[in-house]
This record gives C-alpha cells, sequence and structure tokens, in this order.
C-alpha cells in the first residue's frame, strides 16, 4: 500500500472519494449535455425552451452578479454566448472531473459555477431540491479541489508522476499554493 493512496491523519484511502469525483463530474456533464447536446433548442434564443428566461427569474437573487447579468439580458449575443459557453464548460469540467484529468483546476470551475448560481439555490424554479443540490455540488467540488483525488484512479496520476507536483504558477504568490494535479 503506497502512502500517496492513504491519508495518513485518518487513514482514508483516496480511492474512497472516487464515488463523490464521479457524482460530482456526472451532474456537471449531465447539466451541460442537456443543454448543449441533448436540446439544443435549450440555448437556442427564439426556441420556447430556452433558458435564458431562468436568468430572468435568478435577476432578483443575483446579489454581486446583477450588473453582469442585467448586461447580458440586454444583449442577446452575449446571453446566448454566456450560456453557451457556461454549458460547455460544465461539459469539459464535468468530464475532466470523471476522469481524474485536471481534477483540481476542474473541480475550481465546478466550484466556481457552484457558488455563482448559490443565491438562486432556494428559488426551485426548475427543481424543489436545487438548493440540496447546488450545496452537495459546492462541497463536493471543494473536498475534489483540494484532495488531488484525480491521482488515484485518475489521469491526473500519469502528469504526478511524469511531471510532479506544479501550480498553477510559480510567480504569483496565492496561485503558487494551487496545484494542476
Amino acid at each position: 500500500m503506497s502512502k500517496e493512496k492513504i491519508n495518513e491523519g485518518n487513514s482514508t484511502r483516496m480511492e474512497y472519494l472516487l464515488p463523490l469525483r464521479f457524482a460530482v463530474g456526472w451532474m456537471f456533464l449531465d447539466g451541460g449535455l442537456r443543454k448543449a447536446v441533448l436540446k439544443p433548442s435549450k440555448l437556442d434564443p427564439n426556441s420556447s425552451s430556452f433558458v435564458g428566461g431562468k436568468l430572468v427569474n435568478f435577476l432578483p437573487h443575483a446579489g454581486p452578479f446583477k450588473p453582469f447579468l442585467i448586461m447580458t439580458l440586454e444583449n442577446r449575443a452575449l446571453d446566448v454566448a454566456f450560456l453557451t459557453i457556461f454549458s460547455y464548460v460544465e461539459i469539459i469540467a464535468g468530464l475532466f472531473i470523471i476522469i481524474g484529468l485536471l481534477t483540481r483546476i476542474s473541480s475550481l470551475a465546478a466550484l466556481i459555477m457552484s457558488l455563482g448560481f448559490a443565491p438562486a439555490y432556494w428559488l426551485g424554479s426548475t427543481c424543489e431540491d436545487e438548493w440540496q443540490i447546488g450545496s452537495l455540488l459546492t462541497a463536493g467540488a471543494v473536498v475534489l479541489m483540494l484532495t488531488a483525488s484525480g491521482r488515484v484512479m485518475g489521469l491526473d496520476s500519469i502528469l504526478y508522476k511524469k511531471l510532479g507536483d506544479r501550480a498553477l504558477s510559480k510567480k504569483v504568490p496565492i496561485l503558487n499554493m494551487i496545484k494542476l494535479w
């Protein structure tokens, strides 16, 4: 048993994080796929299924994101671009978390997306359990970001073995503490 697979402080095996990695990754992957691939009309502003309407419901609760959302809602091209990019980031982050590739950075993206919509979790405009799902995704993303779970049963293990521990930036003080894998 290698020391890398055990957190010596409490003997929790890193493999135990695989179900969490899969669940968090799947929620983001599925969320993006449902919009961008399975029902592309959700990203079509001329469709009754367009998800831009959800931004209108979110607006009163957007907090610091309110100016950005107002600008987005007033500019249809920006609205569509934002929602499309967001959907594809969901797909990429979810897929990378599942396969354990750049898990920490992908989990950071997942965390930012989760926190970005946190003020609206209680709205329940599409699902009565949005606050539960959102809070679990936020907590799961934090755990995955901090633990380097992709190094066990993930592609990050290959990067770690070949390249060692790499920081996001060696020159910027706070970024040198954030590891890529």
